[in-house]
């Protein structure tokens, strides 16, 4: 235990020598006046330390980096091309890389993106990392939310509402194993009741719609396949899914949400629900007959049906979470995103956050057979945490979390994680 109080003293003392004032501007910037031209350059850095303890299983508690990027960006007129790297595991994981064109007409903002970033249907995950006043998104938005994908976005906004809407590719490297490349369908529609300057309300609900077509032949029949899961809300241990769901022969995956967010001076409160539906279908004559090869193959077609049943699942989860500001300014309300922005300057606030997450699915009798494999079960987590902000750049963050956890590998386990992090990014 001396250990950790000691990383946690560290991090600390590092925050300490870094806590200084900075440029505005990122410290690299380059413009062209003449040209209306401008390149910046910038970095983010976090490390975190966590200790773990649960019931009857033993988490790597400990310290490490768990980002580390480089970001860049350059502004021509009403263009704007934006990339970033990641090097926080030792290697080069790309991250957001997209060309964008704003443009005004009618008192609204038109936006065209085209590139690698966030499918839109999600509030959380078009929330950056660096603006999270949590240490870990919620467990559920880790399982069912879409993450980053390759394609084009149009988006509006003004003062009542955002609406953004677009069409991806399944897989952005188009590298699967066989098949061809599916599509998704995504989007996300605010409405803004109120919008004051130190007040906003939005209400909101999002879709997405995946048409899955890349998976492994086998026995020359190709089999898709589509995995769910989440590891507990923390990135020092992140390797174990506590919750997952693999699912062959995924064909149709629809992605449903509902949010709200309400700032008001120095509180905020906001949320989601997501709800995950599979649709699954295979060619049962073609799988039967490239099994009877097998020496164990079932011979009889309507025996083989019996003992592989193939059904659907559905999924749900979401969160609640909400903040106070003893010190500090107003909270901030990012119109152009629709989310909640970050810490900002010199800033003590304290978060409290409940989240829930089922990966039972809706079928349990397929959870018998070679159609789903899975650690299924229900996860709730509770996360109190206290954030302090020396300015912009520099920030700390302290949280502890209670999840008591339901699955297949786990049984009935509780979980305890107290952690921090340590943040600069300019």
């Amino acid at each position: 235990m001396k250990r950790y109080v000691v990383l946690f003293i560290a991090l600390l003392a590092s925050g300490a020598v870094w806590a200084q004032d900075f440029d505005n501007r990122p410290s690299i910037n380059i413009e062209n006046k003449k040209e209306d031209l401008k390149f910046t350059i910038g970095a983010r850095f976090m490390a975190d330390v966590a200790y773990y303890h649960a019931d009857n299983y033993k988490m790597k508690s400990g310290a490490a980096i768990t980002d580390a990027r480089i970001r860049t960006s350059m502004t021509y007129k009403d263009w704007y091309f934006y990339a970033d790297f990641d090097f926080s595991k030792g290697k080069f994981s790309q991250k957001n890389i997209f060309l964008r064109h704003t443009f005004q007409l009618d008192n609204a903002s038109h936006v065209l993106r085209v590139g690698y970033f966030n499918n839109p249907a999600t509030m959380a995950n078009n929330t950056s990392r660096g603006s999270l006043h949590f240490i870990s998104r919620a467990a559920p938005v880790q399982a069912l939310a879409p993450g980053r994908e390759l394609g084009i976005n149009y988006q509006f906004y003004n003062q009542q509402f955002l609406l953004s809407q677009g069409v991806f590719a399944e897989n952005k490297y188009n590298d699967q194993l066989s098949g061809f490349q599916g599509f998704t369908l995504g989007g996300r529609w605010v409405w803004r009741p109120i919008t004051k300057k130190y007040q906003t309300l939005h209400i909101g609900g999002s879709f997405r719609f995946a048409k899955i077509c890349t998976g492994l032949t086998v026995n020359g029949v190709l089999k898709t396949n589509l995995d769910l899961g989440t590891s507990l809300e923390t990135y020092v241990d992140p390797a174990v899914k506590f919750l997952s769901k693999s699912m062959p022969w995924a064909k149709r995956d629809y992605f449903a949400g509902a949010e709200f967010l309400y700032t008001y001076k120095k509180m905020f409160v906001r949320g989601e629900y997501l709800f995950r539906h599979v649709n699954k279908s295979r060619d049962d004559k073609a799988v039967f007959e490239g099994q009877l090869t097998a020496d164990d193959a079932i011979r009889d077609f309507e025996e083989w049906q019996k003992a592989n049943p193939l059904s659907n699942d559905s999924f749900h989860g979401g969160y609640v979470e909400g903040g106070y500001r003893f010190i500090g300014d107003h909270y901030t309300y990012g119109s152009s995103d629709g989310v909640l922005k970050g810490l900002g300057g010199k800033t003590l606030e304290g978060v409290v956050r409940y989240s829930f997450l089922n990966l039972e699915g809706s079928d349990v009798s397929t959870e018998n057979n070679m159609n789903t494999l899975f650690n299924s079960g229900q996860m709730h987590s509770a996360t109190f945490g206290a954030n302090y902000s020396f300015n912009k750049y520099v920030q700390l963050l302290f949280s502890y979390t209670y999840t008591p956890l339901k699955s297949r590998v786990f049984a009935e386990s509780n979980f305890n994680t107290l952690q921090a992090r340590i943040t600069f990014q300019f």
